[in-house]
């Protein structure tokens, strides 16, 4: 009975302490499991303060663990080494450690290029430019010391020169001065000797209308003698005349005759050369014989049979080409041939003046006046100046043009060269009323060319 009580109290105790025991390790635990929800609440709100900072995945980034060691050594926490960095770049780039990226953009709006380039360039770029801008700076202003000094050498130059041209202007002063005392001397003088002049120029005018008078009384007989003269002269003229120009009978117009003929060539030769006054282009009319040249009864010759043209003159014979002939009536050997105004025995005396046009170009000149003179003497005539007794005929070519009268300031060659010119133009009407008053005959370009027989150039206009 003892025993099994002792032993019941045994494990009444051990019942008790393993009580105690649980109920102590039930305490334990309710403790730590507090403590321990306290450290994972603890736990879990740090972790959201350091999201806040940097994320989980970016703790592994190389970048950011350099930060790190930097800011370790910096013995700073990475966040602070940032703001202290940011804070400094700021200041470095604002001028002021609290702007933000904000407004870092903000004051950049206005630099060329920073909003899509990185600054650094930029910043090259504009220091090169500054750079650009100093030298240009710098070589202007060399450029602008440089003109200074030019200007400043060239207004000393001036000075000078004014300087001169001021004592000059003294002088001429100084001269004009003595001239105008000079001057008033000579007026004085002068009015003197024009009172003198003007009583000599009043006899003068007196002795110049008495002259006058005398002189067209003179004029008036003159006048009168002149067309007795003048009128004894055109019957003389007319009388030489007819004596040149129309030949007595039938016999006197045969110039020649043709010695042969070679009509399938429509040749003929005929019986005048070169010493005969013949030149290529003379026409001749050609007739049966003397007795067919025989004027009607109003003294019109009749018409050839044939007309002959020279194309090539020799020493006494010329062969000439048949322009044309009458049908049923050709040219035969010993046929006569003549020119109303061709007489190889007489020297004709021309007189030439005005203006021609020898080579056909539309532009009639003085200067082909002599070829015109070489045409009539290499035909056998004479060139004179001058209209007199002798003279067989006057050439006119174009009046020559007088140029409007230059005026009172004009220079002396212009003065002369109208005056040459205006005494053309009369000496040619002067010539033209002289043989209109003694019945000259006159010829233009082209009679001249009928009666030498030449044919005129053709037209080159």
């Amino acid at each position: 009975m003892a025993g099994r009580t002792s032993t019941s109290f045994g494990v009444a105790a051990t019942i008790t302490v393993l009580a105690i025991t649980s109920l102590g390790f039930f305490v334990a635990f309710a403790i730590f499991y507090s403590k321990n929800s306290n450290r994972t609440v603890e736990l879990q709100l740090a972790k959201q303060n350091v999201a806040e900072f940097i994320r989980s995945e970016e703790m592994n980034q190389d970048n950011v663990r350099n930060l790190v060691e930097e800011a370790k050594r910096d013995q700073k926490s990475l966040v602070g080494y940032l703001v202290n960095n940011r804070e400094a770049l700021m200041q470095k780039i604002t001028g002021s450690g609290r702007d933000s990226l904000a407004d870092l953009a903000t004051k950049l709006e206005g630099v060329a290029g920073a909003r899509d380039s990185a600054l650094i360039p930029v910043i090259r770029q504009q220091q090169g430019q500054i750079d650009s801008l100093q030298k240009q700076l710098e070589q202007a202003s060399a450029a602008t010391l440089a003109a200074q000094a030019a200007f400043q050498n060239e207004s000393a130059r001036i000075r000078g020169i004014e300087s001169a041209h001021q004592r000059t202007i003294n002088d001429l002063n100084a001269q004009v001065n003595q001239y105008k005392d000079e001057v008033d001397s000579i007026r004085a003088g002068t009015d003197g000797y024009k009172k003198q002049v003007d009583a000599q120029a009043d006899a003068i005018k007196q002795a110049a209308a008495e002259t006058e008078a005398r002189l067209t009384s003179q004029i008036a007989r003159l006048t009168e003698e002149k067309v007795i003269i003048e009128s004894q002269l055109n019957a003389l003229r007319s009388q030489k005349n007819l004596a040149v120009v129309r030949p007595g009978d039938e016999s006197a117009l045969v110039d020649g005759s043709v010695v042969q003929t070679d009509g399938a060539s429509r040749l003929a030769y005929i019986s005048l050369g070169a010493k005969n006054h013949v030149v290529l282009g003379m026409t001749f009319a050609v007739y049966s014989g003397p007795e067919a040249i025989r004027p009607d009864a109003e003294g019109n010759y009749p018409r050839g049979k044939a007309t002959l043209e020279v194309i090539s003159v020799g020493e006494n014979s010329s062969t000439c080409r048949i322009t044309s002939e009458v049908r049923g009536n050709p040219v035969v050997k010993g046929d006569v041939i003549a020119n109303a105004v061709f007489d190889p025995n007489k020297t004709y005396r021309f007189v030439v003046f005005g203006n021609f046009d020898t080579n056909r170009d539309g532009a009639p000149t003085a200067l082909e006046r002599d070829d015109v003179r070489a045409m009539i003497e290499s035909w056998g005539g004479t060139v004179v100046n001058d209209l007199a007794g002798d003279t067989d005929f006057l050439v006119l070519g174009e009046r020559p043009l007088t140029p409007p009268r230059p005026g009172s300031g004009a220079p002396l060659e212009l003065i002369l060269e109208f005056q040459r010119r205006d005494q053309e133009a009369q000496r040619y009407d002067a010539l033209a009323r002289q043989a209109q008053s003694t019945s000259l005959p006159v010829l233009n370009e082209n009679r001249l060319y009928t009666l030498i027989g030449k044919s005129p150039a053709s037209n080159r206009r």
